[in-house]
């Protein structure tokens, strides 16, 4: 792909991400100050469509990023969307608050992530899974259709196979939509990380959200709460 087409492909994937509205030509040149004309932003769309990165649902002009759209974007952006600084704080301090349970420590970092995400988010390993935000997940407008809705509940009825199938060592995973081992056809994304406890065993992090989620953002809260996860720690007993 040209730089031209990545670059509107980038932006068509951001706006859309920050919207939930199908971008139109109009859009990325006010917005995104592109140094072209709108006919030709237009050609540009148009081609990616063709080439199975961008569709539009029939009632609008405008497009919005297939699954391979947003695997063409993540695999094209490498940074991270790091946190506000007192974002970060809160997460740090709300995480090793939780110091007499490492349990507990694993349902606070699943709910701290999945605030800082607005998506569900899951924290512990295997046989023991805490997760999060159901209803962030399905207050999206892409899960107004109960179809939707019972495809992503059976994702989270599922983590704890999700865990037990993962390789056994790896840094960080991106699955977009039919890429999920689990849930293909949901229309979902997963982000998941593993990380060290202090039992030997591996944990597990992990986002669900629609796959319009913000893949930097998502990066950045997983690697901030894996880093509080892994500081030292000492289990008390009953």
């Amino acid at each position: 792909m040209d730089s031209r087409k990545e670059a509107i492909l980038d932006a068509i994937v951001r706006e859309y991400t920050e919207t939930g509205t199908p971008v139109g030509s109009l859009v990325l040149t006010h917005k995104y100050n592109f140094p072209y004309s709108p006919a030709t932003i237009r050609a540009e769309m148009a081609e990616l469509e063709r080439l199975g990165y961008l569709t539009h649902p029939h009632t609008s002009a405008g497009r919005i990023p297939t699954e391979w759209g947003y695997r063409y974007f993540v695999n094209m952006v490498k940074e991270e969307q790091a946190l506000l600084a007192p974002e970060s704080i809160v997460a740090k301090k709300r995480i090793s608050s939780m110091h007499d349970r490492y349990e507990r420590k694993l349902e606070t970092a699943s709910q701290v992530l999945s605030d800082l995400t607005a998506s569900i988010a899951f924290a512990g390993f295997p046989g023991e899974i805490f997760s999060h935000g159901l209803g962030n997940l399905f207050s999206q407008p892409e899960f107004l259709e109960p179809g939707r809705v019972i495809k992503a509940a059976e994702i989270i009825d599922n983590l704890e196979r999700l865990v037990d199938e993962l390789p056994a060592d790896f840094d960080t995973q991106i699955y977009i939509g039919s890429e999920s081992p689990i849930g293909k056809s949901a229309g979902c994304s997963m982000v998941i990380s593993q990380f060290r406890t202090p039992f030997g065993a591996p944990g597990y992090l992990g986002i669900v959200g629609p796959m319009r989620m913000s893949y930097p953002r998502a990066l950045s809260a997983i690697k901030e709460v894996r880093k509080v996860l892994e500081e030292k720690h000492v289990r008390k007993e009953d």
